[in-house]
């Protein structure tokens, strides 16, 4: 599940939090792509073959040739606090990237001149 709307522009304070501008407004995948070329899939996690299959295809098409896997927990990540922060600074890539939730949740800001989208993507059964 994706949920997308426009952030405060000026956010402070856990960046856990959604930072929603009030009152808050809703963005549509379509409207994302359009306005940021941002793109979006929804994979299927239950059915490991179909999935290996459909990632192997997205790498093989966006020519994305690195993968990772990272994991960020309270209980076993050292210097927690200190990587969320890290990661709520913004930063610039040169290049396409790729985010695939495997459990949990996360928030992406994405960027353009007009308006502060935010996204949550979560990992949820199809």
């Amino acid at each position: 599940m994706v949920q997308i709307w426009q952030m405060e522009p000026y956010p402070c304070g856990d960046p856990r939090l959604p930072h929603h501008v009030f009152p808050p407004k809703i963005i549509t995948p379509d409207e994302l792509s359009r306005r940021t070329g941002t793109l979006y899939w929804k994979l299927d996690t239950l059915d490991p073959v179909a999935l290996s299959k459909r990632l192997k295809v997205m790498k093989m098409e966006r020519q994305f040739n690195k993968e990772d896997v990272f994991t960020l927990d309270a209980e076993t990540t050292a210097n927690f606090r200190d990587k969320i922060d890290e990661l709520f600074e913004e930063s610039n890539h040169p290049d396409d990237q790729a985010r695939m939730i495997i459990e949990g949740s996360a928030y992406y800001d994405v960027e353009d001149k007009v308006i502060y989208p935010n996204l949550l993507a979560q990992c949820v059964s199809l």
